[in-house]
């Protein structure tokens, strides 16, 4: 199977109820990666997802993000780089800033479909509105709960070679942010058992892939650009740019370790 590629289209491809415009980047069965923008001042509805588990990852903008469980509730502040985790059962509602949209990653697993979304009553906003209302006071809000921030240092070494910064990880996934410094070729791997979406966040670059089968397929990588990695699929991908490459990657099921990876010779490049 070759892979999917997916670029962000200008023009959103649909909103979810309360006005997020949703641009569809590569879905599986195991799970999907959303592009997302909530405008300025927007309000979204209440969501509970009871059989999917959701996570957002903020690429743009300020906001806040409410959430409650069984035995707990707070607000969450939404600044790019932080993301936020909400487990089976987990009722939600975010808004924008006042001044810039809010632009975020969606992670779903397994696959969203219509009938798994629940509009619910609550929350601490009123929906599906543009509100100029001051943030959360400071004392209120709740930034450590099922939520982090992108490490300024690397958290690992990939099998690959690129660096690693860790974000969350669940049974059925993990995520993480991945650079490959400019000038940088990783080296050749194979995936032994997960299934990967990778989304280009800044940078340029190539990305080679051979299927099982041995063929062949070489990417142009850009910012917005999203693609897949189907299981046992040889991969290679380089940094191309004036900077470095910086991708977000979904691996589903959840990482298992560095011994995932087997080495692939040759590869497409030194």
């Amino acid at each position: 199977m070759m892979p999917q590629v997916h670029a962000l289209s200008t023009e959103p491809d649909s909103a979810s109820p309360g006005g997020t415009e949703i641009r569809y980047l590569i879905k599986s069965s195991l799970g999907d990666l959303t592009h997302a923008t909530c405008p300025a001042g927007q309000v979204a509805l209440v969501h509970r997802l009871p059989e999917l588990y959701e996570a957002y990852y903020v690429l743009a903008g300020h906001g806040e993000i409410w959430r409650r469980t069984d035995d707990r509730e707070g607000i969450t502040a939404l600044r790019p780089g932080r993301w936020v985790e909400m487990p089976p059962g987990t009722e939600f509602q975010f808004r924008a800033g006042p001044d810039t949209a809010l632009v975020f990653l969606v992670v779903v697993m397994p696959s969203w479909q219509p009938d798994l979304f629940h509009v619910v009553a609550g929350g601490p906003w009123v929906a599906e509105t543009q509100q100029i209302l001051p943030p959360t006071p400071y004392d209120e809000i709740v930034d450590g709960w099922m939520a982090g921030d992108l490490h300024a240092g690397s958290d690992d070494i990939a099998p690959d070679g690129s660096e690693i910064r860790l974000l969350f990880s669940a049974a059925t996934g993990s995520l993480v942010h991945c650079t490959l410094n400019a000038g940088t070729t990783s080296a050749p791997v194979r995936h032994q058992t997960v299934y990967e979406i990778w989304y280009v966040e800044e940078g340029h670059g190539e990305f080679w892939t051979q299927s099982p089968d041995g063929g062949e397929n070489v990417v142009l990588l850009r910012p917005g650009l999203s693609v897949d990695i189907p299981t046992g699929t040889a991969f290679q991908f380089r940094s191309t740019g004036i900077g470095p490459l910086r991708l977000v990657l979904l691996t589903m099921p959840s990482w298992p370790g560095p011994q995932e990876a087997v080495s692939v010779t040759p590869g497409h490049w030194t």
